[in-house]
């Protein structure tokens, strides 16, 4: 079935479609030199910089507060941009209408919405050449997982626009069949839904599994819990989400094959992606031009963590320069990775800004802190699963869904651990719940700060 469904793939796909031919010139571009690729980010960056001065109105009142000549941008405009204005979501939320192109209604726009993971939805604007370009960059990262674009494919998602509400249609059954894609909803992950869902998958072994990586982990853990057998799987593409060492080592394990981390998002569509060396994520440098700035706004070297800004280089209905987008990231020292790719890479996305947690002394504690603490060197077991709210400078919330037997000396040794780094003073309340509800997109938030 799976040879049927990738031979009508290529019949019925009509292969001269935009993101096909931009994908066959990311093929060659991703080994192209370093020197080359940077002349390729100026001229994206140059073009989108002329066009939003001209046509959005936002950028047009910028660039004449800002009184400069456009030989600055023409001439160097990466240097150019690390002096431009950062943008943030409320400037979005307030600048919505000037923020669109004069001419955004002639390049099939729609609307899009990032989940608020950060506390405020972002209500953009994106159109057809925005589209296609992420769908070829996602292509790309697939092709780096061992996939090309007509193999099988599992999707094990939860965002709303992927989920099917009620019985899918008839027109969506027979897309997915063409497309040689197996869609599962990542929402429902009840027992006997991971059950079905493990079945699924060692029937179809498909080419390459994508997924939200809570999602998939649960599965995993679910599978090792209760001895299911799980048939070895090709790849395991892991987005929407933080993918920490604990939960790559357990999905690993239980699926028996390489797992790959993914950064991308709803504003920008894929921003980076892990190759087959998995050392660093590789920067998508003809999607989103992505810097990482210090608290002063300033370029941090790599190894040094920062806030992410990202630049849209393709969505030229609604153009996001700067974007402060609400994650922390590490770069990676440049060097040609061992796959050839010469693009430049991100060594990891931390987390969430909301999920940093900041001590009485003004130390900064990043989530894998008390991800590790509570949920690896502290977990006989007994922990199904936890969630740290940080209510105050010197109150920390420890949610527990707890298996049975359950010794409260690991509590002990988790408030004494937290005190350690925050502060004697630090109060620990724990408080054992029946379950932790996700997101309303289906993700799983493990630390939370609520005074951001």
């Amino acid at each position: 079935m799976d040879g049927l469904q990738k031979a009508l793939n290529y019949l019925f796909t009509d292969r001269k479609k935009a993101r096909f031919q931009i994908y066959r010139r990311l093929l060659e571009d991703q080994f192209a030199e370093p020197r080359k690729q940077e002349t390729m980010l100026k001229e994206n960056i140059r073009t989108l910089l002329d066009h939003s001065f001209s046509h959005v109105p936002y950028y047009k009142k910028i660039i004449k507060n800002m009184d400069v000549k456009a030989t600055e941008w023409q001439t160097d405009p990466i240097r150019f941009l690390k002096n431009f204005p950062i943008l943030s979501r409320q400037q979005i939320h307030n600048n919505r209408n000037e923020l669109l192109s004069t001419d955004y209604q002639k390049r099939n726009p729609y609307p899009n919405a990032s989940g608020g993971s950060s506390g405020m939805p972002v209500h953009i604007i994106q159109d057809e050449f925005f589209f296609e370009n992420g769908i070829a960059h996602q292509l790309l990262a697939n092709h780096w997982h061992g996939m090309d674009p007509f193999d099988s494919i599992v999707k094990i998602w939860g965002a709303e626009k992927e989920t099917y509400s009620g019985r899918k249609p008839l027109l969506s059954f027979i897309k997915d069949f063409l497309r040689n894609r197996y869609v599962l909803n990542s929402f429902d992950l009840s027992p006997s839904r991971m059950y079905e869902i493990i079945r699924i998958l060692n029937k179809k072994k498909p080419k390459l599994i994508l997924a939200y990586v809570d999602s998939i982990y649960q599965i995993a853990r679910f599978a090792r819990e209760k001895n299911i057998r799980v048939k070895p799987q090709q790849a395991i593409h892991c987005g929407a989400g933080t993918l920490y060492d604990f939960m790559r080592k357990e999905i690993e394990t239980v699926f028996q094959c390489p797992v790959y981390n993914h950064y991308g998002t709803r504003e920008m569509s894929s921003i980076a992606s892990e190759c087959r060396e998995k050392h660093g994520l590789h920067l998508f440098v003809q999607n989103v031009y992505t810097e990482i700035v210090d608290s002063k706004g300033n370029p941090c070297p790599p190894g040094k963590e920062g806030r992410i800004l990202v630049t849209g280089l393709n969505n030229f209905s609604m153009p996001l320069i700067r974007y402060e987008i609400g994650d922390i990231g590490v770069l990676e020292n440049s060097g040609t990775c061992s796959c050839g790719c010469t693009y430049p890479k991100i060594r990891k996305v931390i987390g969430r800004s909301t999920e940093l947690i900041k001590a009485a002394d003004g130390k900064i504690i990043i989530p894998e802190f008390f991800i590790h603490l509570i949920g690896v060197s502290c977990n006989d077991g007994s922990i199904h699963s936890f969630q740290v709210i940080q209510k105050d400078l010197n109150i920390i919330e420890v949610k527990i869904v707890k298996h049975e037997p359950f010794k409260d000396s690991i509590l002990n040794k988790i408030k004494s651990k937290i005190k350690i780094v925050m502060g004697s003073e630090c109060k620990v309340i724990f408080n054992f719940v029946e379950n932790i509800p996700k997101t309303p997109t289906g993700k799983y938030k493990y630390v939370i700060n609520e005074m951001v």
